[in-house]
């Protein structure tokens, strides 16, 4: 299949660049930086430099742009797609295990720069960085950036900076995350859309049909549409999944899956490693959509999936203590992930199954119906149950009202009081799922109960310095 498009997909919305190197911070004192005021002042400068570095280079080079966005499962459908261009072309997607999708990460994702927290002459050595990427002959052919939308305007702004000429919507569900900052669930859909306006005339749109609100999602004239997922309707589909299991101190563990994927009457097989979720599927079939886009020959695409390792904290499998199993979806939670989450527990062979639920936040209004669901759902499926935080609350009283044991369920204020009670309870063979938002900082949890600890800078969620001193 030839290249059905190619564009300058990184043209300046306001058409000027101004020179970063004519904004510099001179003041270096850590407490000044770290004050509220010169704080908000030092970031404005900062997000106006980034941004402009950021468009100096894409005018340079002119690489082209893969935009992921969504409410669930953006940064491993990116690191799905950056498995395959990686086997057929030079490509960056930011640092890896971050998600570098704001109006700081984005533009750092571009420069191939790392995030430097308060770190004032961190930042200050971007510069350096940016001038050898302007006079330097090398930059990737790809881009895939992750696109995050928290606030309405968010995606406007990123739009500003990048215009890809595949976006890729990976999903938004009935109750979408950060939706206590708009007025209606429709309005973050409404947002995260915004990024199908920029596209190029034949540009394509890569959407989740497993998703009724993106079935229905209007397209801007001259913009091509394919869909992915489980769903008959999907142009990429995925059937047939199995999860793999293999034999370890005395209990079968599960380590991947494999599915076939049907794309214009092929089938094609593809394993993933390490990965057992339908959200890795997902995952892993919008890879395999850009791929067709780009030319890629379909089993050169299912073999360059194999590489494919989900990020930390999105249901990684990680050993734990005492001859047991972690599923660490611990960077964050929505109401659709958790109740997937859930799901995978569900179908995984185990003598016992453990759920650790932190809150999901920043649901608003939505908030106290959608731990009751939850609730309802894990009482169900897990044998314990350990929830964290306020909210949480109510996963722990619809749990009991459904007629829960109360023997076995546990509730905490913080992530770093789950072990005093979970570390005795655990026994061989048992299964852990530890799931919550961001903030609960639950893959502190996972690091209480990992079998090695050492690792947990590699396999874990938020390990860099300024994570760790946070509260």
């Amino acid at each position: 299949m030839s290249n059905p498009i190619r564009t300058d997909a990184s043209q300046p919305a306001d058409g000027n660049i101004t020179s970063p190197l004519a904004i510099s911070i001179s003041n270096t004192d850590r407490n000044w930086w770290r004050s509220n005021g010169a704080r908000g002042s030092l970031e404005k400068i900062l997000t106006r430099s980034l941004r402009l570095m950021a468009l100096a280079i894409l005018r340079r080079h002119k690489p082209r742009i893969i935009g992921v966005t969504g409410n669930v499962g953006k940064t491993s459908t990116r690191d799905a797609i950056y498995a395959v261009i990686a086997k057929e072309a030079t490509v960056w997607r930011g640092k890896e295990g971050k998600n570098y999708n704001n109006e700081i990460g984005v533009p750092l994702t571009i420069l191939n720069a790392e995030h430097h927290g308060r770190d004032i002459l961190g930042w200050a050595k971007i510069i350096p960085r940016f001038v050898a990427l302007w006079f330097s002959r090398v930059y990737p052919k790809f881009l895939v950036i992750e696109m995050g939308v928290d606030h309405p305007g968010d995606m406007e702004y990123l739009t500003t900076i990048v215009k890809p000429e595949i976006a890729v919507i990976t999903g938004i569900g009935e109750i979408p995350v950060h939706v206590e900052f708009f007025s209606l669930p429709s309005g973050v859909l409404a947002e995260k859309a915004k990024i199908l306006k920029v596209l190029p005339a034949g540009g394509y749109a890569i959407l989740n049909a497993d998703d009724a609100t993106l079935m229905k999602l209007p397209m801007p004239p001259g913009i091509n549409r394919h869909f992915y997922g489980f769903n008959d309707g999907a142009d990429v589909r995925a059937s047939d999944g199995q999860i793999h299991y293999q034999d370890e101190g005395g209990f079968r563990w599960p380590a991947g899956l494999s599915f076939k994927v049907h794309y214009q009457g092929a089938m094609i097989p593809v394993r993933l490693h390490g990965s057992i979720s339908d959200a890795q599927v997902l995952a892993a079939l919008a890879a395999f959509a850009v791929g067709i886009v780009l030319g890629f020959k379909p089993l050169a695409i299912a073999e360059a999936l194999s590489s494919y390792q989900p990020p930390p904290g999105r249901l990684r499998l990680i050993k734990g203590i005492k001859n047991t199993l972690i599923l660490d979806d611990s960077y964050n939670a929505a109401p659709a992930a958790t109740e997937a989450a859930l799901g995978v527990l569900k179908i995984i062979e185990a003598p016992r199954k453990i759920a650790v639920l932190g809150d999901m936040l920043e649901l608003g209004a939505y908030g106290e119906a959608a731990h009751r669901h939850i609730g309802r759902l894990a009482s169900s499926i897990a044998d314990y149950i350990f929830t964290v935080g306020e909210l949480s609350r109510f996963i722990d009283e619809e749990a009991r009202m459904n007629g829960y044991d109360p023997d076995t369920i546990f509730h905490l204020d913080e992530a770093g009081e789950v072990e005093k009670i979970l570390q005795p309870l655990l026994a061989p063979g048992d299964v852990l799922l530890i799931k919550g938002s961001q903030s609960m900082r639950m893959e502190r949890v996972v690091e209480d109960v990992m079998a090695e600890p050492e690792k947990a800078k590699d396999l874990l969620a938020r390990q860099s310095v300024d994570w760790k001193r946070k509260a």
